[in-house]
């Protein structure tokens, strides 16, 4: 009788941690990683995984905004922030503090480039984004698209059969 009741206790146990832990997915290995599932989540308009990747008061002003917004808006705007990125780029930046790490992510439109500061905090064993710099936006010297080589002259102009 005793080994039945320990055996259903266990199966109890275990199942509620099953519940526990449904649903909850891991932070990324990597701040690259983290700042990459960001990005593709707001493409995505996935709010869950947007928010679930941010920590501290970043998470607090964006489940506020959510919250002000209404989710369906809010996932809209998710959407609306890659449009039109044709590139980028991150850079890890020397000198934060243990348990941080500091990135530079230049997003390269076609008409400009914007470039913000990450800071990401280690969360367990994962990373999450702490704060995100204001974007500073510039034009860049040569716009994007700009070719590189002239064409050759063949090429100009000139139909081959």
């Amino acid at each position: 009788m005793k080994k039945w009741i320990l055996q259903l206790g266990l199966i109890g146990v275990l199942g509620a941690v099953a519940l526990l832990l449904r649903g909850k997915e891991l932070l990324p290995q990597k701040p690259e990683d983290t700042i990459a599932a960001f990005f593709d989540a707001a493409r995505d308009g996935n709010m869950g995984a947007y928010l679930r990747l941010t920590s501290g008061e970043l998470r607090k002003s964006l489940d506020q905004l959510r919250r002000q917004q209404g989710a369906e808006t809010f996932q809209a705007n998710l959407r609306r922030t890659n449009d039109g990125i044709v590139g980028q780029a991150v850079r890890e930046l020397p000198g934060a503090p243990g348990g941080m790490a500091d990135y530079e992510v230049e997003l390269v439109f076609a008409d400009r480039n914007e470039v913000q500061r990450f800071r990401l905090e280690q969360v367990g064993s994962g990373w999450a984004i702490a704060s995100i710099e204001t974007a500073r936006v510039y034009q860049p010297e040569i716009p994007y698209g700009t070719p590189v080589f002239a064409e050759p002259e063949e090429a100009k102009g000139t139909v081959r059969e």
